[in-house]
């Protein structure tokens, strides 16, 4: 019997023990983050009850994706470090899971879409400070417009094409990618080329060495080229901003 009784005893014993254990083990196992402030370009940015946008990207510490989630609710993450990623344009920034560390978003290949993220937030568990996601534009617009007065009606096409020098934005580390790179687009023109007009998005330039240049062919109902223009200089793209630039496409 009292074999039985220090067996019953130790088993009890080992059982608090292992419930201690477990308690202690899983009491801080996930804590809810609940205090985000987004901005965009250092407004203040919310979205709209009821938009089904997920704006936010968590990933570990180490890069590996965690998930997509929305701004509106809260939500728990296991405890642990982080890096948070924000985009008011998610389904075109972020395209898959993929590790943070390996993440470029492009240049867009028709230049009009502009790339806005956040830099990559560390926010460790418990999550108790407000983390403030600022999404900034990392893209400005370099506008073409010819100001002829004189139409050329031996063309009816333009074809114009951007030479620039950064391809790719790293999220991780908030670089960009150096490498040549040509944007082109082609335009109809029934007006001899008057009142052409051209918007390209395209990745602040920040150094002057990475300035764009402009190449303008002007074709025929062939598409063959009737005569080309190269725009005098270097165009700076800064973020947020348009870069006019004006010019006689009839006069070469």
């Amino acid at each position: 019997m009292k074999v039985i009784n220090k067996l019953i005893l130790g088993a009890g014993l080992l059982f608090f023990m292992l419930t201690s254990c477990s308690n202690d083990d899983f009491k801080y196992e996930s804590s809810t983050v609940k205090s985000l402030d987004f901005q965009l370009n250092g407004e203040p940015w919310n979205l709209n009850v009821g938009i089904s946008t997920r704006p936010l990207f968590v990933y570990k510490d180490n890069g590996n994706y965690v998930a997509n989630y929305s701004s509106l609710y809260r939500f728990s993450l296991d405890d642990g470090k982080y890096k948070f990623v924000a985009t008011d344009y998610p389904e075109q920034m972020i395209l898959s899971p993929t590790n943070l560390n390996d993440l470029i978003v492009t240049q867009p290949a028709l230049a009009n879409q502009h790339v806005n993220l956040s830099d990559a937030m560390p926010y460790a568990s418990p999550f108790e400070e407000a983390l403030t996601l600022n999404i900034i534009t990392r893209t400005g617009i370099l506008r073409l417009k010819s100001v002829d007065i004189t139409a050329d009606k031996s063309y009816s096409t333009i074809k114009t094409t951007v030479s620039i020098k950064r391809s790719g934005y790293k999220v991780a580390d908030g670089t960009y990618v150096k490498e040549d790179m040509f944007v082109t687009r082609s335009k109809a023109t029934a007006n001899g080329g008057i009142n052409y007009t051209d918007d390209f998005i395209l990745f602040q330039t920040g150094e002057e060495s990475n300035n764009v240049r402009v190449k303008i062919e002007c074709l025929d109902q062939n598409m063959q080229v009737v005569k080309t223009k190269q725009l005098e200089g270097t165009f700076a793209i800064e973020a947020n901003k348009v870069t006019s630039a004006d010019f006689l496409l009839n006069e070469m």
